[in-house]
C-alpha cells in the first residue's frame, strides 16, 4: 500500500485522555484547527481501555473528562471504566464527525511525523503539523494487565492480573494482593464486597500512603479542601505535622493509626472503603516482592509462608511514576503534563488554551510550570505550592475562562466561595512557598529516598 501524506495544524500522539481533553479545546476554541490522532489502542481512552473491569474514577466525574462533555451523571458520580471507554469513544467519533479530525487507531508513532499500522507493517502515513507535535503519552500510563510484575514468580504459582478477579470461576484459600496502590485497595474491595472473608486475603503492602478522604473532593467543598491542604502546609513545622493537621480536619486518612506513612499518591477512598480495608489483619509490611514460590515468598526484608492454593493479584505497576518535568511548550512541540496536582485532564484543557492565546512559548511556560505525579509525602508540598502559583497566574491571565471551566476545581464553589478561596491561597502562597523550602532542606534523606523510590517498581 503506498504511504498516505497528511497535513495538518496539530499531530497528537497518543489518543488518551489527557490528549482528548487537548484536543476538545482546541476543536471548541479555533474552527480552522485540524488535528491527527494516532493511538496503540483500537478505541480513544488510553489506559481505561486496559484497566480492571471493576474500575471506577476515584474522585468526583464533576471534574474528569471533557471539557465540552458532562460525563456520567455528573456532580459526585465515580463514573466506572466502562462508561470512560464509551465515553470518549463517542467523543472521537463526534470529533471525526467535524471534518477535522483523522483518528489512526492501531498504530504506531515512530518520530519524525511517521507512523505505522501496528496490524500491518505496510500502512504507513506521514504527517507534517503545521503548528505543533503534542506528547500525550509524557505521563506513561501503566496499568497490571500491560505491566509484567518485576519480581519472580515460579512455575505452579497462578499469579493473575487485577483483571481476572471478576472472572474467577472457583474460591482460593488465600488470594494475595501485590502492591499497596489504589489498585490493590480497589483489588482488595471487590474481594469483599463480593464476600470473601477478611482473613482469606493477605495483602503485600511494600508501602504506607495518606489516602485522600474522597468526601472532602465533592463539587461543593473540594475548593475548600485545597485552601485548607495549602494552610496546612504554610502553618506546619514539617510535612508530617502538615498530614497530621489534615488528618484532625478529616481531610486525609492513614490505614494504620500507629504509623507515619511516607507515601503520597493522591489515592482516594470514602469512610466505608476505609473502614473495609481496616477489616484485614494479614497485612504484610516487609518491603517489596522478591520471589513468589509455591511455599514462601521472598521479600526486601524477610520470607513469610506461602500456601498450595493461593490466587496471586499483581497490582504492582506504577500507574502514574513520578517523572522529571520538562518545558510544556517547545517550538514546534507540546509536552501534556498535570500543571494542577492530580488533575490531569484539565490540566490538558488549560494547556490548550494556553496554546491558543497570543503569547510566545516563554511566557507560556511562566504562567504554568508541571506539577509531576506525587510520590513522597513531601511532594504535597511542593505540588500544592505550584498548583497554587499556576491557578494564581491563570486567574491574571483567563480568569473568566477559568471560572467557567467545568474540569475546574473551583468551577464547582458558588461565586463568592470562590472569591474568598481564590484570596486565601493568595495571601498564604508566599508563607506555603517558604514553608515547602524549609521542609525540603530539612529532610534531605528523605528526598533521596524518594528520588530513589521514583525508579523502583510497585506502589
Amino acid at each position: 500500500m503506498p504511504t498516505q501524506h497528511l497535513d495538518t495544524d496539530y499531530l497528537l500522539i497518543g489518543a488518551g485522555a489527557m490528549s482528548m481533553g487537548f484536543a476538545d479545546v482546541i476543536l471548541s476554541e479555533d474552527p480552522t484547527a485540524r488535528i491527527v490522532m494516532v493511538d496503540r489502542h483500537a478505541n480513544p481512552g488510553g489506559h481505561w481501555n486496559d484497566a480492571y473491569p471493576f474500575v471506577r474514577l476515584h474522585q468526583p466525574a464533576a471534574f474528569y473528562g471533557l471539557h465540552s462533555t458532562s460525563l456520567g451523571r455528573g456532580g459526585e458520580d465515580l463514573s466506572s471504566g466502562a462508561n470512560l471507554v464509551a465515553y470518549y469513544r463517542d467523543a472521537m467519533d463526534a470529533f471525526v464527525r467535524t471534518g477535522r479530525v483523522t483518528f489512526l487507531p492501531m498504530s504506531e508513532y515512530e518520530g519524525d511525523g511517521r507512523i505505522t499500522s501496528i496490524v500491518d507493517a505496510g500502512q504507513v502515513t506521514t504527517v507534517t503539523a503545521r503548528r505543533r507535535v503534542v506528547d500525550g503519552t509524557y505521563s506513561h500510563v501503566l496499568v497490571p494487565s500491560i505491566c509484567p510484575p518485576r519480581y519472580e514468580v515460579d512455575p505452579g504459582v497462578t499469579l493473575v492480573p487485577p483483571n481476572e478477579l471478576a472472572r474467577i470461576r472457583r474460591p482460593w484459600e488465600r488470594y494475595v494482593i501485590v502492591g499497596a496502590g489504589k489498585t490493590g485497595i480497589d483489588s482488595i474491595l471487590f474481594l469483599l464486597d463480593n464476600g470473601v472473608a477478611p482473613e482469606r486475603i493477605q495483602w503485600i503492602m511494600p508501602n504506607d500512603a495518606w489516602l485522600l478522604d474522597r468526601g472532602a473532593m465533592q463539587p461543593d467543598l473540594v475548593l475548600d479542601t485545597v485552601v485548607a491542604m495549602v494552610q496546612s502546609i504554610a502553618d506546619a513545622a514539617g510535612i508530617q505535622d502538615a498530614f497530621l493537621d489534615l488528618e484532625r480536619q478529616g481531610i486525609v486518612f492513614r490505614l494504620d493509626e500507629d504509623s507515619l506513612p511516607h507515601k503520597w499518591r493522591c489515592a482516594t477512598v470514602d469512610r466505608r472503603e476505609l473502614a473495609q480495608l481496616r477489616r484485614l489483619e494479614d497485612i504484610v509490611r516487609l518491603g517489596r516482592v522478591q520471589q513468589i514460590g509455591r511455599d514462601e515468598i521472598r521479600l526486601d526484608e524477610g520470607t513469610i509462608d506461602a500456601v498450595p492454593d493461593m490466587l496471586v493479584v499483581d497490582c504492582s505497576a506504577n500507574g502514574l511514576a513520578k517523572r522529571d518535568p520538562v518545558p510544556l511548550f517547545a517550538p514546534g512541540r507540546v509536552t501534556l503534563q498535570p500543571v494542577f496536582m492530580c488533575q490531569q485532564t484539565f490540566s490538558a484543557a488549560l494547556i490548550a488554551h494556553l496554546e491558543l492565546l497570543d503569547l510566545t512559548d516563554e511566557h507560556r511556560n511562566r504562567i504554568c510550570t508541571p506539577v509531576p505525579h506525587p510520590e513522597h509525602v513531601l511532594d504535597l508540598a511542593s505540588a500544592l505550592v505550584t498548583t497554587t502559583r499556576n491557578m494564581l497566574n491563570c486567574n491574571r491571565h483567563m480568569a473568566l475562562w477559568l471560572r467557567r471551566t467545568r474540569l475546574f476545581l473551583g468551577h464547582h464553589a458558588p461565586a463568592h466561595r470562590y472569591l474568598l478561596g481564590s484570596g486565601k491561597l493568595a495571601m498564604v502562597q508566599r508563607r506555603a512557598t517558604a514553608s515547602m523550602q524549609r521542609m525540603q532542606r530539612a529532610e534531605p534523606a528523605a528526598g533521596a529516598a524518594e528520588r530513589r523510590e521514583a525508579v523502583g517498581a510497585g506502589a
